[in-house]
């Protein structure tokens, strides 16, 4: 199963600056769980305060990033040995594809509606482990929970090679990126960054690397973007400097 995280799509073939990787090669239910928690690092999450407890809102619900993954491992074409899940996370949309188009005997007026396992032993599998719920019900759970989340909107393409889910990310504009300290949106990786840099500021990009699960090459992105928007500057020079995280009060 292969994931890419890219700074943004310029058209709809070309893939530009590739920040980060990941190739799943675990068990079915490892790497499912292991796909969501990586569009979940990469994607925004809402921090609303309602009374005295806080509720995390993701910006794409999680029974619904849920469902669409593990939809796309238990359908696609076992048989297509040159085409894994793929999903792509770019700064307008996440797209999850597999390889195979609608299973054998599922009608396109039908979908939706009814379900035809392509892989019956797999779908069991699934059943049994609680990944799956009733039958047939997938796309209409999918469908709800974007529709009460409001933080993005779903779309279904199929042919007979592959099967497409696109979520369009209602992404706010750049310069209004915020921080998770203050309780706004933030992408769950950059929240990990900031806190990371709080409790040590002379943390290293290694360091933060580890901690965050991203690539090096990641973490010096996000760490230019974050001092593009104002929110991180350096303090001294690269060995022996230190980082600041930017309260509002600074930045004015």
């Amino acid at each position: 199963m292969w994931l890419l995280f890219g700074e943004k799509m310029q058209t709809e073939t070309e893939k530009v600056h590739i920040l980060d990787k990941k190739d799943f090669s675990g068990n079915i239910l490892e790497n499912i769980n292991s796909a969501v928690a990586f569009v979940q690092r990469h994607t925004n999450l809402e921090y609303v305060i309602k009374s005295l407890r806080r509720d995390n809102v993701p910006e794409i619900p999680e029974v619904a990033l849920r469902e669409t993954i593990i939809n796309a491992v238990c359908h696609r074409d076992y048989f297509n040995k040159q085409s894994n899940v793929l999903i792509e996370i770019f700064a307008d949309r996440v797209i999850i594809a597999n390889p195979g188009g609608l299973p054998g005997g599922l009608k396109p007026q039908d979908f939706g509606k009814k379900s035809v396992a392509r892989n019956q032993v797999i779908a069991s599998l699934l059943h049994r482990a609680h990944f799956l719920e009733k039958v047939g019900t997938g796309i209409s759970r999918i469908k709800r929970a974007v529709e009460e989340n409001g933080k993005s909107a779903v779309q279904f393409s199929y042919d007979d090679s592959c099967f497409t889910v696109t979520y369009t990310r209602k992404v706010e504009p750049s310069e209004k990126t915020t921080q998770s300290t203050v309780g706004e949106t933030v992408g769950e990786t950059v929240g990990e960054i900031l806190q990371a840099i709080i409790n040590r500021p002379n943390i290293t990009r290694e360091q933060l690397s580890k901690i965050t699960g991203l690539s090096l090459r990641g973490i010096e992105w996000n760490l230019a973007k974050l001092k593009e928007q104002g929110v991180l500057r350096r303090i001294g020079p690269n060995k022996g400097g230190y980082w600041e995280v930017m309260s509002k009060d600074d930045k004015k």
